[in-house]
This record gives structure tokens, sequence and C-alpha cells, in this order.
């Protein structure tokens, strides 16, 4: 009898094919493999809708399966099994029904993480019977060459780069097995417009600025421009024709820092914006103005910078002088220039500064004054004349205009050379007060006027300004009383003093004189300084006023002392008060008199007050013997000692008269000048 086939069953199925197994089973009720009782097994294979052609297979007596493939996915098969002995029996045939999977599929192909260059790739499967998969990538224009790109089986994302700007693009995606490919899934992305490269700047002021920009290597249709100051405030924004790459910013704030941006806009499509900075230029000081205008000074103003400044730098110069740089600080809105040259012309610029920035200087020009002339004054005054004479201007002059006039009102005015220095007034009257006006003329511009006054004699009037009573004497004064001198012969030094006007010839100026004892001489360096007392009494003229007279001319000293209606004198050929930082030290001459040299001991001794002590005794002199003086180890003369005091050394004492224990009644000390004699002599002559 025939074997009998049995256990038909399918396995290892795809979607391509399957395998069909099978059992042979001996009659004798053995199970085993076939043994050859067969000679082949007919195998047909028919469609369950029966649409296609049935497929038949021979197999092998001594085989048990068959692996069949190439059939179509997803359908049901009706497997047919028949076993053919040698002598061409047939066994009972078995069937069985198999169904093929499913083609393997990807699905649901996703785009993402778009950028200028690329995207990222997402999909799904539901099987894991890919080896790989294959993407392929072309932009639709067909601009450029396809590019394929390959991700692993256990991979499910994919990241393409290196593709144009702003393009669209066509994708493909299948699976790949050994002899298989999946159905393609598609899809079409674009990459975003790509940033605007090499932002820069040129032509940057204080409120413009061009910004640049590389063209993309794509087509646009238009950019968009921002542009805001970056410590806040309102955005400014520009368009610009997509042909273009730059663009001039404006209404910019001066010294401000923008922040700007370029994005590349095409359609609805915006690109990533492109950004940069760029700081404005300082603003220039406005309204630059020069006022006040003297021949050495002048006051610059201007309007501040619109931009935040640390400082200002003012430079100005003159063709005759080196150029001067000041610097001031950013909230100062004028500065004073001194030191000017007289009638020059001046270019000045002033600019503001901030770390390494500086504006553009504003610039303005000025003239400086003329300046006046200089130490006017009036010399060899007589009844009828006198001559004037100055300094001329540093300034460059053409003329000088010379007026004077009286108090009555009698005016000339004369045009002088402008190399002239001096002029001399005429046809005056005598006894007359003049005053008189200078002025430098430089074409158009004047200087101020330079003026002083001063007094015609009178008929035989020797001194206009006498310095000493001496001089007084000289113009015809011969009462003793008060007078005005001017030290130094200077009208503006005017000094109230008493002449003794009869002794030894007359012309004292007398400057002590005690005879009463009203007054009270302990008094300290202050009050000997100044001076005090009543001229018409007993007084002292001061320290001050004697170094002023005997420091403008060479004096002469003398003494005059009486006591119970006797009488004696001192002189001396010199008399000198140094300087105040000597303590008004006193240098002498040689003596003559009937007193007694007692003064010659003083010699180059500084002044001594109780307050101010500068002897060279232990004790304190002045304080000791109630006065003031010279003094050295104390004193031979005390004559500001205490009036009436009898007792060693404190009253009036001349010690070479009467000693150190008699108070003498009457003294006064008086300068006039050594020469005065010989002037004396010369006038009665005349």
């Amino acid at each position: 009898p025939l074997p009998k086939v049995e256990n038909l069953t399918v396995s290892t199925v795809t979607p391509y094919g399957f395998r069909v197994s099978w059992e042979v089973r001996q009659q004798q009720e053995e199970l085993s493999p076939s043994s050859g009782s067969f000679s082949h097994f007919h195998i047909v294979v028919t469609d369950s809708g029966r649409l296609l052609e049935p497929r038949d297979f021979t197999v092998p007596g001594n085989q048990s399966h068959l692996d069949m493939w190439g059939l179509i996915t997803g359908i049901g098969y009706e497997v047919k099994l028949t076993g053919v002995s040698e002598s061409g029996l047939l066994s009972r045939p078995l069937t069985i029904v198999a169904v093929t999977e499913a083609e393997p599929e990807v699905e649901h192909l996703f785009v993402s993480d778009v950028t200028a260059d690329g995207f990222r790739l997402s999909w799904t499967t539901d099987h894991d019977l890919f080896d790989r998969f294959v993407i392929k990538v072309r932009d639709s224009k067909r601009l450029a060459h396809p590019q394929e790109f390959s991700a692993r089986s256990d991979k499910r994302t994919k990241v393409i780069t290196g593709l144009m700007s702003g393009t669209e693009y066509e994708i493909e995606l299948y699976g790949v097995t050994v002899d298989q490919r999946s159905q393609p899934i598609t899809a079409v992305a674009q990459t975003a417009l790509s940033a605007p490269k090499g932002l820069h700047f040129t032509e940057v002021t204080d409120s413009t600025a061009r910004v640049h920009w590389s063209r993309p290597d794509f087509d646009i249709e238009k950019y968009r421009i921002t542009y805001m100051p970056q410590e806040g405030g309102i955005p400014l924004s520009m368009t610009a024709d997509g042909s273009v790459s730059e663009i001039l910013l404006i209404n910019m704030l001066p010294g401000k820092a923008y922040q700007v941006t370029v994005t590349a806009l095409k359609g609805l499509e915006e690109s990533e914006p492109s950004s940069g900075s760029v700081t404005t230029a300082l603003d220039s000081p406005r309204g630059v103005t020069v006022d006040n205008i003297t021949d050495t000074s002048a006051l610059l103003l201007w309007q501040p910078c619109v931009a935040t400044v640390e400082g200002y730098v003012i430079t100005y110069s003159t063709e005759s002088a080196s150029p001067v740089m000041e610097h001031v600080s950013g909230n100062t809105v004028e500065f004073e220039m001194n030191s000017l040259l007289p009638g020059s012309r001046y270019s000045v610029g002033v600019y503001g500064s901030r770390e390494t920035q500086k504006s553009t200087p504003a610039v303005t020009e000025f003239t400086t004054d003329v300046d006046p002339p200089r130490d006017l004054k009036a010399d060899n005054i007589q009844p009828d004349s006198a001559v004037l004479t100055w300094k001329p201007p540093h300034a460059a002059i053409t003329s000088y205009t010379l007026t004077f006039f009286t108090a009555v009102g009698v005016n000339r005015e004369v045009t002088l050379s402008p190399t002239a220095s001096s002029y001399t007034m005429t046809q005056l009257t005598a006894s007359t007060e003049y005053s008189v006006r200078l002025q430098a003329i430089a074409a158009a511009k004047r200087s101020r006027y330079v003026t002083t006054t001063f007094s015609t004699s009178k008929a035989g009037q020797v001194f206009a300004w006498p310095r000493d009573c001496a001089q007084i004497l000289l113009n015809g004064d011969t009462d003793s009383g008060l007078y005005t001198i001017y030290i130094g012969g200077d009208d503006t030094q005017p000094l109230q003093v008493y002449c003794d006007m009869t002794t030894d010839g007359g012309g004292w100026i007398v400057f002590l004189r005690r005879q009463n004892g009203k007054l009270e001489f302990f008094r300290n360096w202050k009050s000997y300084t100044a001076g005090f007392g009543n001229m018409n009494d007993e007084f002292w003229l001061g320290l001050s006023n004697l170094h002023k007279i005997t420091s403008s001319g060479q004096y002469e000293l003398r003494v005059d002392l009486r006591d119970k209606g006797a009488s004696a004198y001192a002189q001396y050929d010199g008399f000198t008060i140094a300087e105040p930082r000597t303590r008004y030290k006193l240098y002498l001459g040689a003596y003559n008199g009937t007193a007694g040299d007692s003064m010659t001991y003083h010699n180059g001794r500084p002044f001594s007050t109780y307050d101010n002590d500068n002897d060279i005794a232990v004790t304190n002199c002045a304080l000791s013997y109630k006065g003031a003086f010279w003094y050295k180890n104390c004193h031979r003369v005390n004559l500001m000692g205490k009036y009436g005091d009898n007792s060693h050394s404190k009253g009036i004492n001349w010690f070479h008269w009467k000693g150190h224990e008699h108070s003498i009644e009457f003294a006064e000390m008086k300068i006039r000048p050594s020469s005065f004699k010989n002037f004396e002599h010369r006038k009665k002559q005349s």
C-alpha cells in the first residue's frame, strides 16, 4: 500500500511567499519522512480569487517541504499536495490555505526643524524587515543634481543638510531588503530663507549709517531693516528691494549704539534676522559764538552736543602764537579764553569727546580788541605846559587819539602818529586840573581809553606833585602846618603831613612830636605801623609811611629837644627806614649837633613794640620801658617812653643830653631831603 501523506503545514510566511511542509507515514503505523515510496510530489498553488494562473511545482519524493517565492503580497493561496508513486499511483491530495503577508511599508513621512540648508525627516513603519532606508532629495526646479541619503534599519529619523536655502525640495523615502524595496513615500519641503551674511557699516555720521550685507543664493523679494538704540527706544524700520545689498539708515540719534537687523523676505516667508551693531558719531556743538571780547580775553559760548559727552576740547590759535588746547567737562557750555594777543585774528574750534570718539569741531573766528597804551602819566608839569608819556600797546596800530579837558569844559583832541610815545601839551592854564584820555586805533578797532589827571602849577610853582615838605617850600609855601605831599611824586599816593618851614631853613616832614603827655604812646605793632595822633599836637606818622617816603629819595634826620628853657638838636646826614620784612630797620648817616650822638647806638636795629619784640636784650625792652623804638640791648634814646616818668630809662630819654633819669618835655623827629640846601641855594640865586 502507498504511504500516507499528512500534516500539510505552512510556515515562514512573508509578503512574497511561504514554506509548505508535510509528513509521509508508512502503513505499518510508523511515522517517518518519505522513504522513497513516492517518486515525487505534485504541488499546485492557486490564488483564492482564481484570478491568476495556478502554479505547479514538482518536488522529489525524498523532500518534505517547498519554499515558494514570488507570490503576491497580502492575498490567500490554496496549496494542494499529491504524492505520486513510481507506478503512477496518486495519494489522497492534501490542501491547505496560506495568506502572504502584506508588503512592508514606510508610512507617515514628517518634515520638521526646517533651516536654511536642510530639515529633519521622520517616518514610521510596522515592520522590521528592512535592511536600511534610502532617502532621495531633489529640488523641484531641477537646479541641482539629486542627492541620496541612507539611514540604518533601526533609525526612524534623519537630518538632511547641505541644501540650498529658500528652495522647494521633493523627497522620496523607501525601505530596502536584500532583494526587495518598499513602495516609496514622498513629501515636499522648503528650506528656510537664510539670514543675510556679512553685515557691516560704512559712512557713519552723527545721524546716519550705511549698512551692507551679502546677497543670499536664492531670489529675494525684499529686505526689512530694523534699527533701534541698544539702551531702548522706538525702533525704526525700512524696506529695500531684493536686488540691493545696502541701504542708508537715517534719523539716528548722535552718539548712540544701535542694534541693526536685516531680514530677507520671500512671499510669506522671512529669514532669520542678521544682526550687527553700530555707534553713531558724536554730533558737533552748535551755535558757537564769541562774546565779551577784550584785548586779552574772550568768552566762548556753545550749545551742547545732543550726544552725551565726557568733555569738550577747545583749541584756539593765531598766526603769531602757538595753538592752545583746553579741556572742560561735558556739562560746560562756555569757556573764558585768557592771555590772548591784542588785535589778533583767532580761529577757535570746540568738539565733544567720549572715550575714543570725538565730534567734528564747530569753528568760528574773532579778532581781539586793540589793547590800550600803558603807563600814561604827566611829567615836567609847568604853569602852561606838561609832557605826557606812555608805553605803546602790543597790537599793531594806525594812530592815537589824545583828548584833554578841564572841569569847565575846555576840550582839545589831537591825532598822533602810531610811533608816538609822548606829547607836549602847551598853552595850558596855570593852577588848573586837566583830565587826559588816550586811545589807540587800529583801522576800525579802538582800544579802551587810558586816563590820567594832573594840575598845572601856579605861576612860579616848581613841583605839581610835591613829594615832601622841601618841595612844598620850594613851591612858595613858607608857613608851618598841614600839607599834602605825594609819595615819590605820584599823584595817586597823597599823604597829609605836618611841615616845619622854619627850623634850619624849613622843609622838614615832622614824624614824631612829644609835648604834653595827652597821647598814649605805649601801643602795639599795628598802631606804630599805621601811625596815630593829631598832627597839630602829639602824633606818630607811622613806620609804613616813613618807609615809603625814605625809599623814594635820600633824606636826613633832625631831632629837636627842649626842656625847661634849654634846647638841643641832633642831626644825621642819612635816614632810611627799610621794608616791612626787616621789621622796619633803621639806617643812619653821620652825626652833628648839640644833643650828643645817642641815636648811632640804635643804627641797623629793627623796630620793637611790646607785642613784637625784635631787640637783643634778655628782657622785652618795649614792655620794660613803656615805649617803642629801634631798641638794641635796650636804649640810649626812648622818645616814645612814658611822658613825665623820671624813673630809670622809662621816660622820654636822650641819654647824651639828659641821661636815663630825666623825662624830656619836648621832642620832635623830622626829615627832609639831604640835598635840600643845594636846592634852596639855587632858588635864592635864581
